[in-house]
């Protein structure tokens, strides 16, 4: 399937270089779109999409009212036999999501069964003081302020669509986003840039530029909280740069960045925010407007884990899932929602959690009364105490709140191989 990736060799490219490897880019594109119509309609779940771990008994992880999707699976089904859909997922979580360890596992698998449109939605996390992925690499010339919508705690924040901002005042302010995937060298292309943020007459303009392709891409649509821009060719990197236009703008403010390759297939969005609850979504004034600019088929809401360090009261905790919910319906009323329970994990890290079990049939009776998918991996993996389990195997981290690079990526494949029995269920049914 097209990845847009070239390998990075740490030479400087020629334009006659660039030239060839765009060329032989799009060549791969081009065969790879068209091999849709050769393909089964049937997912096969490979042995590397699975797991070594016999207490996550991967046989039954299921996603509940998984007939409730059908229309994802739909629109999944009709890429992969004809080409030619967007399928935008927005997946919604705490620190869990924001390292990009789970995700990423989910992301590649999709991508490889139905196309890749994408990396999606990112942000300059450290530049906010937060970790964050390890796929692209950020530089600045300025100095920036950020911050997250669970550090502020007021009734209503003014975060955006990736639970962060940032802001600074240089007129000459710029950043450089480069799709070097650190782990594995590889450069990710892309052609449409949408940056995200809450316009006033404040905010200076922007320019936003590749000094590799020597390319300044044209904006083609905006609103009052995105604009999309366009590159004639694919670029590996993007620099986006202040630009003032008159005495009135103060400041340059960024709520993320979406980066698509405009084909068919998967887009995955991974939304993640360190500490994050489900109020401190509800709570972002612009974050649900700025989901909806993503245009999501499919919403995944994954938290739990921070209400049950605090044991949040179950009540507090439905009305502000319910909160979320309604705030992403009334912006994209075509979504569908998928939520999960966490896998347990240790209250702060020393120990049993008693309160896990509580949020996850939260979770699950939300889920239920308001005929929402449940991904129920708290269950699934053990319920009860199965931190144990995780920990003997390695699987937690130091913390023992969160868990290892394996860890995440045994819950990634886990949720892939959900997502796909449910697809492929709706195939068969679909059969003569």
């Amino acid at each position: 399937m097209p990845n847009f990736l070239l390998p990075f060799t740490g030479q400087p490219c020629s334009n006659c270089r660039l030239r060839i490897a765009v060329s032989l880019t799009f060549l791969v594109l081009c065969i790879s779109q068209c091999q849709s119509q050769f393909r089964p309609p049937e997912v096969e779940i490979s042995e590397t999409d699975t797991v070594g771990y016999s207490f996550l008994q991967q046989e039954e992880h299921l996603i509940d009212n998984a007939a409730y999707l059908e229309p994802l699976f739909k629109k999944l089904y009709l890429q992969r036999v004809q080409g030619g859909q967007k399928i935008n997922i927005v997946h919604i979580g705490d620190s869990h999501i924001l390292g990009n360890y789970l995700t990423r596992e989910v992301r590649e698998r999709l991508q490889r069964a139905f196309g890749d449109a994408g990396r999606g939605l990112i942000f300059p996390y450290k530049l906010a003081g937060s970790n964050g992925p390890r796929d692209f690499l950020v530089e600045t010339n300025a100095r920036w302020n950020g911050a997250s919508c669970q550090r502020n705690l007021s009734a209503t924040t003014p975060f955006g669509v990736s639970g962060f901002t940032l802001e600074t005042y240089n007129p000459k302010g710029e950043l450089t986003f480069r799709m070097r995937d650190t782990a594995t060298s590889e450069t990710r292309l892309f052609t449409k840039v949408t940056i995200f943020q809450h316009k006033t007459p404040l905010q200076f303009d922007v320019v936003v530029r590749d000094e590799i392709s020597n390319q300044t891409a044209q904006i083609y649509i905006q609103d009052d909280y995105s604009r999309s821009y366009y590159f004639d060719r694919p670029v590996g990197q993007v620099t986006i740069a202040a630009k003032r236009t008159n005495s009135q703008q103060k400041l340059l403010t960024l709520d993320g960045v979406a980066l698509e390759n405009e084909l068919s297939g998967v887009l995955f969005h991974a939304i993640g925010v360190n500490g994050a609850k489900f109020q401190d979504y509800s709570r972002a004034k612009y974050f649900s407007r700025q989901v909806a600019e993503l245009k999501p088929d499919l919403i995944i809401l994954s938290m739990g884990t921070n209400e049950a360090q605090g044991h949040t009261d179950p009540g507090f905790m439905y009305r502000t899932m319910r909160d979320l919910v309604d705030n992403l319906l009334e912006q994209s009323p075509n979504a569908l929602i998928l939520l999960t329970t966490p896998a347990d994990s240790y209250l702060r890290g020393k120990g049993f959690n008693p309160n896990m079990s509580d949020m996850s049939a939260v979770i699950r009776k939300f889920a239920k009364d308001k005929g929402y998918a449940v991904w129920d991996l708290y269950n699934i993996t053990g319920g009860e105490n199965s931190a144990v389990h995780w920990k003997n195997s390695g699987l937690l981290s130091s913390d023992s709140v969160h868990y290892s690079k394996a860890g995440y990526a045994a819950q990634g494949k886990l949720l892939y191989q959900s997502i796909v029995k449910g697809y492929n269920e709706y195939v068969l049914a679909k059969q003569p």
